[in-house]
């Protein structure tokens, strides 16, 4: 069964269908409950915008500019003074707490001294622990994670 169109239910509530076009209509109304109901709301809706006052505006750009601005998105709504005043003590507190933490980790290995603890090739080669000579020796021949007593011993490193 095909269904009266959107088109002819917004012309038969507004009562504009003529002729044989509403002879068509009509008859199927008569036969078809699911567009009989569509009429019925249409009609509805007809009368409910029909009833309500339409108040002129004066000043046509101001009201459009009143409901932009009403509508702004809320990025454009926060307070970012405000919201920056209350997060920056959190941050700072948050910061001294990393720090704490990172200078009291125990960075020795487990079980190891940390006055015998044998550094590595890379961390020797950045502090400075060997002599220049040492230097292109290590830098040739040690990988970095490395002890650095397999290529130095301890006596003959600068302090």
């Amino acid at each position: 069964m095909t269904h009266a169109t959107e088109s002819q239910l917004v012309r038969a509530a507004d009562d504009s269908l003529e002729g044989a076009e509403l002879a068509v209509f009509n008859a199927h109304l008569a036969s078809c409950d699911v567009c009989r109901a569509e009429l019925d709301a249409q009609t509805a809706a007809r009368r409910v915008l029909a009833a309500r006052a339409i108040v002129p505006v004066r000043d046509l750009s101001a009201a459009i500019r009143a409901t932009l601005e009403n509508e702004r998105p809320w990025i454009e709504r926060l307070n970012w003074r405000r919201l920056s005043l209350r997060v920056a003590p959190i941050a700072a507190a948050l910061t001294l707490v990393a720090l704490f933490l990172v200078r009291t980790a125990d960075t020795t290995p487990a079980g190891a001294d940390a006055v015998t603890a044998d550094p590595t090739v890379a961390s020797a080669l950045y502090s400075g622990e060997v002599s220049e000579d040492q230097l292109l020796g290590l830098l040739l021949s040690a990988r970095p994670d490395d002890a650095l007593s397999t290529y130095v011993p301890a006596a003959g490193r600068e302090k």
